[in-house]
């Protein structure tokens, strides 16, 4: 499996490159994940008020099954290696957003951003096939 960071400032273009990219990697077959990094707990997906958001914190895990949709907290994780090898075991690539602290993780960084381990970089999110490739010349790195 292959594992890239995609990161960046806020609002620098980080998910539209992101779906750029999903989409030319599955057209070519390849099984891609996604892993959003939310560090101040901040993510859209649990509103206040619903059943989830009501037994948060009450729970270890909670998991809301739709139509072809499966979403799941868990209360901690601590080994973002760990989660992607238990969880993400079946995909080809996984694309990370954001975790720009992971000291282990290539990324790539949109627009300006400086931080360690950026081993390719795109001014703007139409920049995405570059990225593409990079990716496919990577080495399986989990």
């Amino acid at each position: 499996m292959k594992v890239i960071a995609i990161v960046g400032y806020h609002n620098s273009g980080k998910t539209t490159l992101i779906e750029h990219v999903v989409d030319e990697l599955t057209a070519m077959g390849l099984k891609v994940g996604y892993v959003k990094h939310d560090p101040k707990g901040h993510g859209e997906t649990d509103r206040e008020g619903s059943d989830t958001f009501r037994l948060r914190g009450k729970t270890c895990k909670r998991a809301l099954l739709s139509p072809g949709e499966v979403t799941l907290w868990e209360r901690e994780w601590s080994d973002l290696m760990k989660f992607l090898h238990e969880r993400f075991s079946d995909c080809d690539v996984v694309i990370l957003e954001g975790f720009k602290g992971e000291r282990w993780v290539p990324k790539v960084a949109v627009g300006e951003l400086e931080v360690e381990g950026v081993l390719f970089r795109v001014k703007r999110s139409e920049e995405f096939k570059g990225v593409v490739e990079f990716i496919k010349g990577m080495e399986d790195n989990l």
